[in-house]
């Protein structure tokens, strides 16, 4: 007996699906019996029943048995399709049973004769007989088959306990007593079904499983990457894989059943029979099935094959191709010896982690593999190379796979050659790179060999400077260059005054020398963007680039790298044991169109020689016009430097006022040269600040004005003016200019509420802590500051918050436009807003008419400065003014 409780695998739905099939396949058999036995029992009670009950029952047991064919035949249709829905059908073959069964129970009163014996017999062995047939036929679903023999028996039985007769009582109770039977006997039955179930589930299981098992052995077998054959004592094949064939070149069926010495190679048949002795035994070699055939190299092991009493029957082999492995072994040799070969070859990871070098690796660079291994080839960098050239090649390599070029790099002994680089990169089929691979070639020799032949090419032996054909090739791109970006550049010719005495008096040698010295000189002078040239002889070239946007501004710059040349040059020489003085003539031409290389060249020769003629020493510009231009500013210079000295400049003062008095004045600087007379400002105070003598002429400047301040304090219509005076960015700047204010300050003995130091944005955002650290230290003297052009410039409202600042100064350029544009209008309102939001006094200079006063009144403009109310003036005609005031606009102020 099965115990199903160790059964744990059976599914519940595939036990339920088998009964409920079971049920159905005998349900043809139990309705055909049913309804023959209905029949019969029909044909017997006719004459002893109601013919209409007796026919009406039948038609009834009829009517329910063609439903339940149909059912049943519906059933095995869908079975047969995999389709069935197990609990519809049950409930479909259970109903079927119930109808059955409650007119087959019918019969117990409905088809018992009274008074008839015989009849009563009859009826109760047909219903007796069919619940014995129930067993069978309901066994598989206990239910039906309890339900089936219940509707039978029990109301036979009840109806014999109502007969009143002691043997029908006795029959009623053998009919409950055979029901009891029927319903043990029915569980005893369906367990028995289960049981014969689960031994076929189990047995269609194993079979399965020795089926699964058995084609997976194939497989395995037929895909093993390496070949498997059986043979017998007589060296017959008994079984071989698809690898075997594949590797023998022979199909299956002509290498099952043979015998190997008949085809085999005899080389393995030594190795084939010592296995048949109890041995394992292996052959490794080439390998021929034919005097014609490729030999092959194989790997192939035996083991002895037993019976079950351990007995040895034949032997396993299994046999590889191992051709392929050999001629990678064969390329791994020849590939060693290669390695080792005479150019240093590194091996890195995709990491570019080094993982092996060759001895001429080791030889060339003096790293051994020890002191290598593991790091970068970093290890090996010059700094000769940006970081724009490994790009370069990682790019490359990361695209190509490849790459190759001259490297310069840093042996262990701090040596740098020069080397040709190739690197390949090492990848997987899928395309990853795993590893690099390079070899190096030590090109020094030939580095050398090409640097001194471009050398002698393109550079001077003597001064190592670039000779006319690198001179010319430079300043072809130059104008280029110039003529693509519009920036003026310049070309300067020099010439050696006095060069050929020299070399008639004291030899070539001596002339040598002078030249070299001469080119150190030129390269401690010159820009590092510009070059020199020697075009033979003592000519030599310099090439000025990105000297400014304008001529003007280009020719002062190339002024004063002239300048500089000149008075270098021109100091004395030691040559040996005396001393040589040698002057220098220049010649200049500026250009910025596209020109040819030799029209420079000539012009600048002739500008040389012009310079020449002009007494030497000096330099000329081969513009006529810009020559001129030049003269005059260096005239002007000249002039400025004495201007101080000789007491030329002078303070104009200029009124400011408030609605109907003067408060201040601005104090401005005017120069009166002895010739020239007056020059004017825009003219000399750019060149003052680009001279840096803007630092002198300020500081006489702020010592001027704090005199007349102090003139003003004895003065009581001039005790309370304030005087204003512009500081400029180098003055700002000069790391004594605190100090110098505190001394005028001092030494004149004034209130500094009155001195004013006007600044322009730009002097005070360059550093804006710097700036204010400095206006803070200034302010705490009590000294005030006003910021001049204010809107010009391009500070914003952050800095303006930080700044020590008491006055705000709208710039002339808007004033001068109210009346004319709306927008400088709105500029002034916004200004005049935003100063009294900042409780900053706003003072407007440039006031010339009524109409642009009256609109700064409307506006809220406190303080006024033009020609309105006065033009600059010496101190005298101011002061006169002062004390003899006049009507303007309709109220009271000074005399104009």
């Amino acid at each position: 007996m099965i115990d199903l409780r160790k059964q744990p695998t059976l599914p519940e739905s595939y036990l339920r699906a088998e009964k409920l099939h079971q049920a159905f396949s005998v349900a043809y058999a139990s309705m055909a019996a049913s309804f023959l036995l209905a029949s019969v029992l029909a044909y017997i009670q006719y004459d002893v029943i109601s013919h209409a009950l007796v026919l009406t029952w039948w038609a009834s047991i009829f009517a329910v048995t063609l439903i339940r064919v149909h059912l049943v035949r519906n059933y095995l249709q869908s079975a047969k399709q995999q389709t069935p829905s197990n609990d519809v059908w049950l409930f479909g073959f259970r109903l079927g049973v119930v109808a059955i069964s409650i007119l087959w129970g019918s019969t117990g009163f409905l088809m018992f004769p009274e008074q008839n014996l015989p009849h009563q017999l009859f009826l109760i062995f047909i219903i007796a007989g069919l619940s014995s047939a129930a067993l069978v036929s309901y066994a598989a679903d206990v239910l039906s088959a309890q339900i089936f023999c219940s509707s039978l028996l029990l109301p036979l039985a009840l109806q014999l306990q109502m007969q009143g007769n002691s043997l029908y009582a006795a029959m009623s109770v053998a009919s409950v007593l055979y029901l009891s039977y029927i319903m043990i006997w029915l569980r005893h039955s369906n367990k028995i079904i289960t049981e014969n179930i689960v031994l076929r589930w189990l047995a269609h299981a194993r079979e399965e499983a020795i089926r699964v098992s058995e084609e997976r052995y194939r497989l395995l077998l037929n895909h093993s990457p390496v070949g498997i054959f059986h043979f017998d004592k007589e060296l017959s094949i008994t079984y071989c894989n698809e690898h075997v064939a594949e590797i023998l070149h022979k199909p299956t069926e002509d290498i099952t059943g043979t015998k190997l010495p008949t085809w085999a190679d005899a080389a393995i048949i030594p190795t084939l029979i010592s296995t048949l002795t109890g041995r394992t035994a292996s052959y490794e070699g080439p390998y021929s099935n034919s005097p014609d055939s490729v030999n092959r190299w194989i790997d192939m092991s035996c083991a002895p094959s037993l019976n079950v009493q351990g007995e040895i029957i034949g032997g396993i082999a299994v046999i590889r191709d191992s051709s392929e492995r050999k001629q990678v072994e064969e390329m791994l040799r020849i590939g060693a010896v290669a390695f080792e070969s005479q150019t240093g070859i590194m091996v890195t990871d995709a990491d570019s982690k080094i993982l092996r070098v060759n001895q001429a690796f080791t030889k060339m660079t003096g790293y051994s593999a020890e002191e290598i291994v593991g790091k970068t080839p970093a290890i090996l960098g010059s700094g000769r190379h940006g970081q724009a050239f490994f790009h370069t090649m990682w790019d490359d390599l990361r695209s190509a796979g490849f790459w190759q070029g001259e490297i310069w790099n840093q042996h262990k002994n701090g040596l740098v050659s020069a080397e040709w680089l190739t690197i390949s990169a090492v990848t997987t089929p899928d395309g990853k790179i795993t590893h690099y691979v390079g070899a190096y070639s030590d090109i020094t020799q030939n580095k050398d060999a090409i640097a001194e032949i471009h050398r002698l090419a393109y550079y001077d032996p003597l001064t190592g400077l670039p000779n006319r054909r690198l001179l010319q090739d430079r300043l072809s791109q130059a104008l280029a260059a110039s003529a693509r970006s519009g920036i003026q550049a310049a070309i300067m010719f020099l010439d050696l005054d006095n060069f050929k005495t020299l070399n008639d008096t004291r030899g070539h040698e001596a002339g040598d020398r002078l030249l070299v010295e001469v080119a150190k000189r030129l390269r401690n002078i010159v820009r590092e963007t510009d070059m020199i040239g020697r075009l033979g002889g003592d000519e030599f070239v310099v090439l000025l680039e990105n000297l400014g946007p304008t001529a003007e501004q280009a020719a002062q710059t190339a002024q004063q790298i002239g300048d500089k040349i000149l008075s270098t040059l021109s100091l004395p020489y030691r040559l040996d044991d005396h001393e040589f003085m040698c002057s220098t003539s220049i010649g200049i031409r500026l250009f910025r169109e596209r020109e040819t290389v030799e029209e420079l060249l000539k012009h600048a020769d002739l500008a040389m020689y012009q310079a020449k003629s002009a007494g030497r020493n000096t330099l000329c510009f081969f513009d006529p016009a810009m020559q001129t231009l030049v003269t005059e500013r260096a005239a002007l210079e000249k002039d400025l430097r004495r201007a101080l000295q000789n007491n030329e400049f002078e303070l104009f003062y200029q009124p400011q006022v408030d609605s109907n008095r003067v408060i201040g004045a601005e104090a401005l600087l005017r120069w009166k040269h002895p010739q020239r007379g007056w020059v004017l400002p825009l003219q000399f105070i750019p060149l003052a600040e680009k001279t840096k003598l803007i630092l002198p002429i300020g500081l006489w400047v702020l010592d001027q004005a704090c005199l007349q301040l102090c003139y003003w304090k004895a003065n009581p219509l001039t005790e309370d003016l304030q005087l204003a005076i512009n500081v400029s960015a180098y003055q700002f700047q000069h790391p004594d200019f605190v100090a110098q204010v505190k001394n005028a300050v001092e030494r004149y003995r004034i209130n500094p509420l009155q001195l004013k130091l006007e600044l322009t944005e730009s002097v005070m955002l360059d550093n804006i802590r710097h700036t204010v650290k400095k206006m803070q230290s200034i302010r705490d003297l009590g000294v005030q500051f006003s910021l001049d052009d204010f809107g010009t410039g391009y500070s914003s409202l952050a800095y303006l918050t930080q700044l020590p600042l008491d006055q705000l100064k709208i710039d002339r350029s808007f004033v001068s436009k109210l009346g004319l544009k709306n927008t400088d209008a709105v500029i002034v309102q916004t200004i005049i807003g935003m100063a009294q939001n900042l409780a900053l006094p706003v003072i407007a200079e440039g006031v010339e008419s009524q109409a642009q006063w009256d609109f700064l009144v409307t506006q809220g403009c406190p303080l006024f400065q033009g020609y309105l109310f006065g033009k600059p003036l010496p101190i005298s005609a101011f002061e006169a003014t002062l004390q003899a005031p006049s009507q303007a606009g309709g109220k009271l102020f000074p005399g104009t």
